[in-house]
């Protein structure tokens, strides 16, 4: 049987993987911070038996380290978690850099890492979820964080491909624009704040600034996720996601 650890998973585009991969009798390893939401999305999927919740904070290298001393199998290594803080340059504490690093491109790094000699032992995958912000989309003074956080793993993702490539593991990452997800909604909220416009303003501007009719849904990534599993050719893949339209980047 295989075998799928997804941090992140406690909703949103995590949440829709797990929903997937568990649909297709993969078992799933859902990883995040809140016990209770791992529960709720873990009662809803369609064989809750292949399925094992882990509730940690992945910000911490001994986290990481304990997760990996709990999962003997995987085959693919599906990096979702992070929530960067949005807000303008001026008052983004240093904390929130740390913050948002510590969760999305560490976690993404350590786990790698750590999980890497039993991904070579499967010829395993490793699928990065990264974001617009940092990879494709224009550059926002409101989303700094992000857009670092996302540049950093989009070249994580390109240098260690080379070396899936020599060790039959393989990276790729998708990069989503704007996803209708909580984490959305609360981007919206801080963007309102800051340029002094409603929420609804900010998402028309966003979506006319990106030429799309509409955000893209949490089960077109995880659509994405199905098809560079079963791509037997996905290393060093990239893929752009935006209104639901799926484009392919330069490989990684």
């Amino acid at each position: 049987m295989k075998v799928a650890v997804i941090t992140g998973s406690s909703k949103g585009i995590g949440a829709c993987i797990a929903k997937d991969l568990n649909k297709r009798k993969i078992k799933v390893i859902l990883i995040a911070r809140s016990k209770k939401l791992l529960r709720k999305v873990q009662q809803n999927l369609q064989y809750p038996r292949l399925s094992k919740i882990i509730n940690k904070d992945l910000r911490t290298f001994s986290s990481c380290r304990s997760i990996d001393k709990k999962i003997k199998k995987i085959d693919y290594l599906i990096n979702v978690a992070g929530a960067t803080k949005g807000g303008e340059f001026i008052t983004l504490k240093d904390s929130d850099w740390n913050d948002g690093y510590d969760l999305k491109f560490k976690a993404a790094l350590r786990l790698s890492k750590l999980f890497w000699k039993k991904l070579k032992k499967n010829r395993g995958k490793i699928i990065n979820i990264g974001g617009g912000a940092g990879a494709w989309e224009k550059p926002s003074r409101t989303f700094m964080i992000g857009g670092a956080v996302n540049a950093s793993l989009n070249h994580f993702s390109k240098t260690l491909s080379i070396q899936g490539k020599l060790d039959k593991i393989s990276v790729s990452i998708i990069n989503p624009g704007m996803t209708l997800t909580g984490r959305l909604e609360k981007l919206l909220k801080s963007d309102a704040k800051t340029l002094k416009k409603n929420v609804s303003e900010i998402l028309k501007i966003r979506l006319r600034s990106a030429k799309i009719n509409r955000p893209t849904k949490p089960e077109e990534v995880s659509k994405l996720v199905l098809k560079l599993i079963s791509d037997k050719n996905s290393n060093g893949k990239a893929f752009k996601i935006d209104g639901g339209i799926v484009l392919k980047q330069k490989n990684i």
